[in-house]
């Protein structure tokens, strides 16, 4: 299975909530989620995209919260981080027997790629700069507005 990555800047941070199960003898869960801001920029233009992207991420279960809260502890609102995942699918059937889809996200990592007020990293000295593209030369148009239909007969 491939690895699943989204990059965001954080918006917020949960407290750890314990959460009673749906199913009567299940124990209650633990949980802590994540707010943050996905939306993409333009790479050519670097301007900010109109639809904003900004998903609620959950990470659930004993051992991954043992595993990630020391990070959700230390993160701050614009520290930007790298949150793994997996996507998982079910089908049920519901009591009119009509079927049901449904996709869980289920967050297993976290990383801090950069704390809140750190400049990006600058690009790796020995990269070589991109070469500069020019731009194709402008066609003209094979069926100009002033032919006629006559006109562009071979004989």
């Amino acid at each position: 299975m491939a690895e699943c990555k989204v990059y965001g800047r954080v918006i917020a941070v949960s407290k750890e909530q314990t959460v009673a199960s749906a199913q009567a003898g299940r124990e209650p869960f633990k949980k802590r989620e994540i707010y943050i801001d996905c939306t993409r920029y333009d790479p050519y233009t670097g301007r900010r995209s109109e639809y904003e992207n900004k998903p609620l991420l959950e990470f659930n279960g004993d051992k991954t919260l043992a595993k990630v809260n020391p990070i959700l502890d230390t993160l701050q609102k614009d520290d930007v981080v790298a949150i793994s995942f997996d996507l998982q699918g079910r089908q049920i059937t519901n009591q009119q027997g009509q079927k049901k889809f449904f996709t869980s996200i289920r967050c297993y990592a976290i990383e801090v790629v950069r704390k809140a007020g750190q400049p990006a990293a600058a690009a790796p000295a020995a990269a070589p700069a991109p070469a500069a593209v020019a731009a194709p030369a402008p066609q003209t148009d094979p069926f100009p507005a002033t032919a006629s239909p006559e006109d562009d007969l071979p004989f």
